[in-house]
Parts: C-alpha cells; sequence; structure tokens
C-alpha cells in the first residue's frame, strides 16, 4: 500500500512539523513549498494523498488540488488554511476536497482527517 503523503507549505515550521508527525505515523512524506515543486514531485512520486496550503508563493491550493488531480485522478486532496472566512465565498470549490482543515491544525483532527481520506472507499471528492 502506498504510504505517501505530499505535504504542500510555504511554512518551513509547519512543514517540519508535519513531516514529523506523519512520519511518527508510518507515512512517508513529500515535502514542497510551492505549485510547481507539487506538481514536479507529483509526477515523479504519485503519492496517495495530498495535503495542500491554500495559499502558495506561486499559486493556491484550491487551484493546485485540481491540476494534482488531473495527474492522479483518484488522489484524495486535503486543504489547510488559516484564512477559512476566504473559503466561505467560495463553497463550491472547497467541497472538491476530502476535508478542509483550518490553521493552526488540531492534530487529532489532521490523524483521522488522513485515515478516512486514505479508506478504499473514502469520502474524496474530485476536484
Amino acid at each position: 500500500m502506498n504510504r505517501s503523503i505530499l505535504v504542500v507549505d510555504d511554512d518551513e515550521v509547519l512543514a517540519q512539523v508535519l513531516n514529523r508527525v506523519l512520519t511518527s505515523q508510518g507515512y512517508h512524506v513529500l515535502c514542497a513549498a510551492t505549485v510547481t515543486e507539487a506538481l514536479e514531485l507529483t509526477r515523479k512520486k504519485r503519492p496517495a494523498l495530498a495535503l495542500l496550503d491554500l495559499c502558495l508563493p506561486d499559486g493556491d491550493g484550491i487551484q493546485l488540488g485540481r491540476d494534482l488531480r488531473a495527474l492522479v485522478p483518484d488522489l484524495p486532496v486535503i486543504l489547510m488554511t488559516a484564512y477559512p472566512r476566504r473559503l466561505q465565498e467560495d463553497r463550491e470549490s472547497t467541497g472538491a476536497f476530502a476535508q478542509v482543515l483550518t490553521k493552526p491544525l488540531n492534530l487529532q483532527e489532521l490523524r483521522q482527517s488522513l485515515a478516512a481520506a486514505l479508506q478504499p472507499n473514502g469520502s474524496a471528492a474530485a476536484c
């Protein structure tokens, strides 16, 4: 079973924390800080799940989710944001994600979201 998770966040500290937490849970973590890096890693490594920040230096997590799903159609995608109010205006786009998590992240909620999204018939919606 593929246990790799693509983490896309330009906050180095958060990316390191997520790497540690996810690695301790038995996942292989692929880290990217930009849309460009995320797309390149996905083409090469084909992760089992993507965990995306909404605001990235070269794009946004909503469009990146769509682009990743174009590369890997059954890829579950979870969106993270410190700006949940921004998403209230665009509910249609956020409905395309398996889950939307608000920063600062609740680690228990993160673990539950990952487990649900990685189920064989998980609740992941298509972007």
